[in-house]
């Protein structure tokens, strides 16, 4: 005689819940949404602290001439790169009046090969992150001078 399979037994039960429990579990699932976590945390620490950070390496690079103002950062979503909008130069110091040649201002500028991986677990990359931003930005800036064209 055949022996019928235990329906009571829970290993041999598939229901639409321990379904769903065993794909949010999944490898693949966890992956995904830890990496979806650190691109939100980075993204947040960027439009926080991160902004004030290259701010004060800017005016700190530029020897206390300019200040820069940003309104928005935004990292790429493979974490090695970085935008930023509505980005501003302006005097710091009263040496330098506020003219045009002296203020500068962007709408977007987008930085590649910026790693921001690392950037809230490591001290030392949240620096040299900071500082390669703010060359650029230094370096665009004087770029745009030289072909003294307005950057809009």
């Amino acid at each position: 005689m055949k022996q019928r399979p235990d329906k009571t037994d829970p290993g041999r039960k598939i229901t639409i819940a321990n379904w769903l429990k065993a794909l949010a579990l999944s490898p693949g699932i966890l992956f995904s949404t830890g990496y979806l976590l650190i691109y939100l945390l980075t993204n947040s620490y960027l439009n926080s602290e991160f902004k004030k950070t290259i701010s004060r390496t800017v005016e700190a690079a530029s020897d206390n001439h300019y200040a820069l103002t940003i309104e928005h950062l935004r990292a790429g979503f493979d974490l090695q790169s970085v935008t930023l909008e509505d980005l501003g130069l302006t005097p710091a110091s009263q040496d330098l009046p506020e003219t045009a040649e002296n203020c500068f201002s962007i709408r977007e500028l987008c930085l590649d090969d910026i790693n921001l991986c690392n950037l809230l677990f490591s001290k030392k990359a949240m620096e040299r992150s900071t500082k390669e931003i703010s060359k650029r930005i230094l370096l665009y800036r004087q770029k745009a001078e030289r072909t003294a064209e307005p950057v809009q």
